[in-house]
């Protein structure tokens, strides 16, 4: 850990990523104050032992910080697998509208069962600007959840049924998009690290 008063937030992201190529496994970078109103970054680095110096050294080259603390802690990791789910995207008349694939990483409990799903980022961001290019009006954070939705679902023991009271629903049609998302057979194992 770092803080750093004399950056620009320009040079934040060159930090991330040069920090991330020398040997980071994470870098969080959290804007704060300091003493007399000045704003600063505090960097948050995790690395491993052997990578201490030569991050510590590039942060000194780069920001004039005049030493890191090292903060040790533990890790609880999850073993994870990486999924590869394929959707296909219609509309009401069931015209193909998209087709693909993401990668889902399922975290996996110490007892072997499933906790959560999360899709890969740049994958689901690619995903997005597809859908939107094929017309159908879904933004990013519900592509994100049905996706995630249907990886967990067969996994996970539960079932949620809603049932909406009033009349003002009945009437709605709610089916103007399908949606049908299957898996592919590839999944890779991913392990405590």
């Amino acid at each position: 850990m770092t803080n750093v008063d004399n950056i620009t937030c320009e040079q934040v992201p060159y930090l991330i990523e040069e920090l991330m190529d020398s040997g980071a496994k994470n870098v969080h970078v959290v804007p704060a104050f300091t003493k007399k109103g000045r704003s600063e970054y505090i960097f948050l680095i995790d690395a491993e032992e052997r990578y201490m110096e030569t991050l510590a050294e590039f942060m000194a080259l780069e920001t004039g910080t005049l030493g890191v603390r090292v903060i040790k802690t533990e890790h609880y990791p999850f073993n994870y697998e990486l999924r590869k789910i394929r959707l296909e995207f219609r509309d009401e008349t069931d015209r193909p509208l998209w087709k693909g694939g993401v990668s889902v990483k399922i975290v996996i409990s110490r007892e072997e069962k499933p906790l959560s799903a999360r899709v890969e980022y740049e994958e689901l961001k690619e995903l997005s600007v597809h859908i939107r290019k094929a017309g159908l009006n879904l933004s990013m954070h519900e592509i994100k959840e049905l996706i995630e939705e249907k990886a967990l679902k067969g996994i996970k023991d539960f079932v949620l049924t809603f049932n909406e009271e009033g009349t003002e629903w009945e009437n709605r049609d709610f089916s103007s998009i399908s949606k049908k998302i299957y898996y592919d057979s590839e999944t890779k194992r991913g392990f405590r690290n």
